[in-house]
């Protein structure tokens, strides 16, 4: 049976959230890990959310011990992946990324949440953040935010194009932010995965999109896709030369697209700390640090506080995106 989340929950959950321990007390498992550990991602392989966790799974490997083994289960924006994860045993064999959407967004799109956020995990890591990069096709006559803005508003409502990888997703809620921002009504065309939307993109069978820099930051350097502007305050050090959206006339515009990682709720202690602490030592290494930067991401790599802050921040900031909007899937 499909667990409601309301509003009150939501709410009430937010509240608590913080002063949930980092570590649960329950009896260890000091002979944690003696075998392979399943890390689920909840979207196809060769997205950003997938190349990403590869790199820490690999790095996690060598931190404890055992074999990394990343399962894809994709679907539902990642809803299906993370609540994989929450229904696993916790016995610490089974973790999961989970992005912004299944730990923020989803709680006021979704009207039916098959798992809680605030209650249903235990906290490990705040593991990276993206930008997502507003591209269209390199046809396109437009070089500036503004100018995009009028040339989206020219071909009037519903007539202007744009890819995501779905429903609740950075990449939508970053169009739907704008779009209210700027008072333009494009048309969402929902795909199964971002690499699908950017290859229409390059075709010509949707006009722009927001997306995660590692998903197409080969296509900005091979000028198959032009680059406007990304998503975040200041400018990102992977594109020092695109501008960001603030700088391009809209106000407030600061998007990035965040992960962490979670795993079922009551979580052995022992095992918990192992985790945090072997994710906490990856990210103070240069050679991870500089890969995830090669890749279009910042490694953070903090402790499970950071990831209860950013939630309890993120959480009321896109529910009211999602109100203004008018969004809600059954």
């Amino acid at each position: 049976m499909l667990l409601m989340i309301t509003r009150r929950t939501t709410l009430a959950g937010l509240a608590g959230v913080l002063a949930v321990p980092a570590i649960r007390t329950a009896s260890a498992q000091d002979a944690w890990p003696s075998r392979p550990v399943r890390m689920i991602v909840p979207f196809p392989p060769g997205g950003s959310t997938d190349v990403l966790a590869r790199v820490i799974a690999e790095n996690l490997s060598k931190e404890i011990g055992q074999t990394v083994v990343i399962e894809n289960r994709p679907g539902s924006a990642g809803n299906v992946g993370v609540n994989a994860v929450a229904k696993a045993e916790p016995d610490g064999y089974t973790i999961g990324v989970s992005t912004i959407g299944p730990l923020s967004a989803h709680i006021e799109l979704y009207r039916n949440l098959p798992f809680n956020p605030l209650t249903d995990f235990t906290y490990i890591a705040d593991i990276y953040e993206i930008p997502n990069v507003l591209v269209v096709n390199p046809q396109t006559p437009v070089s500036t935010v503004q100018e995009f803005i009028a040339w989206v508003k020219a071909k009037g409502e519903g007539k202007a194009s744009y890819g995501t990888p779905g429903l609740g997703t950075t990449a939508h809620l970053s169009t739907e932010f704008l779009s209210r921002k700027v008072g333009m009504k494009p048309l969402h065309v929902p795909y199964r995965t971002g690499a699908v939307a950017v290859q229409d993109l390059i075709a010509g069978r949707i006009d722009f999109m927001f997306d995660n820099l590692p998903t197409i930051i080969g296509q900005i350097q091979g000028k198959t896709i032009k680059a406007i502007a990304v998503s975040t305050a200041k400018r990102w050090p992977g594109l020092p030369e695109i501008p960001t959206m603030i700088e391009g006339g809209v106000a407030d515009f600061d998007v990035t697209s965040w992960s962490g990682m979670i795993a079922p709720k009551g979580l052995p202690d022992a095992v918990t700390k192992k985790l945090v602490d072997a994710h906490i030592k990856i990210g103070q290494d240069p050679a991870f640090v500089k890969r995830f930067q090669e890749l279009g991401a910042l490694a953070t790599m903090k402790g499970p506080d950071a990831l209860k802050a950013r939630m309890a921040t993120e959480i009321p900031r896109w529910a009211e995106v999602v109100r203004a909007a008018g969004a809600k899937v059954e």
